[in-house]
């Protein structure tokens, strides 16, 4: 780690404008801004709605099944909810097409999965061990994210603490974790289909996300420091 110790101590010296540019005379450049905080206010609530559904589904599950992944469910869908009803605005936001639909994509599939239940004792410990490491990294990797989270690609500032340390973009490497692990004990041709969506979505996501990062001199240092996107030595 001592590669990242020498990137912070750059991160401190780069001095990067943050005040924004007025366009027009002052009352517009006012007005503006007001216009831009109640529509980000507005998209927050959405998308929280969106996410609270996650979180219902968790609590049916958990009162159901009385599962300690039901329950991992249940913490981290009520962390995103916060963080995103609380997320800071963004300095650029992606007008990716692609970007916007991918990130789509990976909010539906989940919803499309259907549990089997592998009657095979070892498949289902096994699975159930992986879902539950994935959500313990996943609510890490949100902790520090907090209210910088979003769903298309955005700077809402460099996070470079705790499981972004290790790899770059570890939100989604935990979900893809915890997705993988569901397969092993749910497998049908439709749950692989879309977990191979899923999985690819945020691949390229990943990859999406950085060209817009990448403006930013201090994400530049951060990857010069953290080489792997998902998967420590090898991705």
């Amino acid at each position: 780690m001592t590669g990242w110790s020498a990137a912070t101590r750059d991160l401190t010296a780069i001095g990067i404008n943050a005040q924004p540019t007025i366009l027009g005379d002052g009352r517009s450049a006012v007005q503006r801004g007001k216009s831009i905080r109640i529509e980000s206010i507005l998209v927050n609530v959405l998308v929280s709605l969106f996410y609270g559904f996650f979180l219902y589904s968790s609590v049916k599950f958990w009162l159901n099944t009385g599962s300690p992944v039901g329950m991992g469910l249940i913490v981290f869908n009520t962390l995103s909810v916060a963080c995103l009803l609380t997320r800071r605005n963004a300095s650029i936001v992606t007008a990716s097409v692609p970007n916007w639909i991918l990130a789509s994509l990976t909010q539906v599939a989940p919803f499309l999965l259907r549990p089997v239940g592998s009657s095979i004792g070892t498949l289902v410990l096994i699975s159930s061990a992986g879902q539950i490491a994935a959500l313990a990294f996943m609510i890490a990797s949100l902790t520090v994210l907090n209210r910088s989270i979003g769903i298309v690609a955005a700077n809402r500032g460099i996070k470079t603490r705790g499981p972004y340390a290790w790899i770059r973009h570890p939100l989604y490497a935990g979900e893809i974790l915890f997705d993988l692990s569901f397969l092993i004990s749910n497998w049908s041709y439709l749950n692989g289909l879309l977990i191979f969506v899923f999985t690819f979505s945020q691949i390229v996501r990943s990859l999406q996300e950085e060209r817009l990062l990448v403006r930013d001199e201090r994400y530049l240092l951060y990857r010069a420091a953290v080489p792997y996107r998902l998967v420590p030595g090898v991705f």
